[in-house]
């Protein structure tokens, strides 16, 4: 019975090879371009554009924050480990002042500022590059253009990609 199975899968697989090579249409015209796909493209630039300004400015807001809570929580210890052989300190203030620092120090790291700074900065830059691609290529002669349907393919792959895997703003 097994040897019957592979004798069927060997003679399914070797009818499964031997198609004629694929040939093109001759009634397919290549999709031309139009005011719709045009309009289409310009919407996705001006949304990539929007979307481009929103990462920048969530990518900077968290360089701040990334410089606010990560600054103390170096500086502290250093300045109290450097004082405390010179001046007097009273153990209240040191305790105080090590805690805020590792404060500063686990909301910094708990949250990942640096991270999410790098990540919105990233896609920032990437919503940037695919609306200037687009007004490049709109702003070609039609006839100087890469066809419609493959560009517009091209760009809806990079632009879905981009929007799924883009942080959350």
């Amino acid at each position: 019975m097994t040897t019957e199975i592979i004798v069927e899968r060997k003679s399914h697989s070797q009818s499964s090879q031997t198609t004629e090579p694929s040939t093109d249409d001759p009634n397919r015209r290549e999709l031309p371009w139009e005011k719709r796909e045009e309009n289409l493209l310009i919407s996705w630039c001006d949304d990539c554009k929007a979307r481009s300004k929103a990462h920048d400015v969530k990518g900077k807001r968290h360089k701040l924050q990334y410089a606010v809570f990560g600054v103390p929580s170096v500086l502290i210890p250093i300045m109290l480990g450097g004082v405390a052989s010179v001046v007097p300190c009273q153990s209240i203030i040191y305790s105080v002042s090590m805690m805020l620092s590792g404060l500063f120090s686990g909301v910094s790291m708990f949250f990942n500022f640096g991270k999410k700074q790098q990540h919105h900065l990233n896609f920032s830059s990437q919503y940037f590059e695919l609306s200037n691609d687009i007004e490049c290529e709109l702003s070609k002669p039609k006839r100087h253009r890469t066809a419609c349907d493959v560009y517009m393919e091209g760009v809806k792959i990079k632009y879905n990609n981009m929007c799924r895997q883009a942080p959350d703003l």
